[in-house]
């Protein structure tokens, strides 16, 4: 028996309708600048990046970050790479819709403030030796990290 007359394929009226439907989602869940704000990070370090680390760039509270990417991950812009320790790793999601590949390009073009710049620079640098760190959203930690080992950051 052939799976495939088991389909219904939906006129293409209403599979641009869905569409629209699933993008104007997305508008909706982007519609927050706080989640504009993540999805920016996100796209701009093209890597994963941890809850806690956005709270403590964005200088957010943990709850606040937590409930956006969940529904981040509704809209199905971003995805879970996996855990390390009480770290979860989440990413933008491959393979989305091109229109919403167009939307994460355009807003990858969005400037970030330097002062951003630098937390994220910081974090991912020490991510690199030794984890999740937090902290780097306090300007005395970051006084402190550029006299010691972020010289070169």
């Amino acid at each position: 028996m052939d799976d495939s007359s088991d389909e219904v394929e939906l006129p293409p009226d209403d599979v641009e309708r869905l569409d629209l439907d699933d993008l104007a989602g997305v508008f909706r869940t982007l519609g927050m600048a706080r989640r504009l704000r993540i999805m920016r990070l996100f796209v701009h370090v093209s890597d994963t990046l941890c809850g806690c680390e956005i709270a403590d760039i964005l200088q957010l509270e943990d709850y606040q970050v937590s409930r956006d990417l969940s529904a981040l991950q509704k809209a199905g812009l971003v995805g879970s790479r996996g855990r390390t320790g009480t770290w979860i790793h989440d990413h933008v999601v491959d393979g989305a819709n091109p229109t919403v590949m167009q939307l994460l390009g355009t807003i990858g073009q969005l400037p970030v403030a330097p002062q951003i710049e630098r937390r994220l620079t910081v974090t991912l640098g020490f991510r690199e030796q030794a984890g999740c760190v937090l902290g780097v959203g306090d300007p005395d930690v970051l006084d402190a990290l550029d006299r010691t080992a972020c010289s070169s950051y």
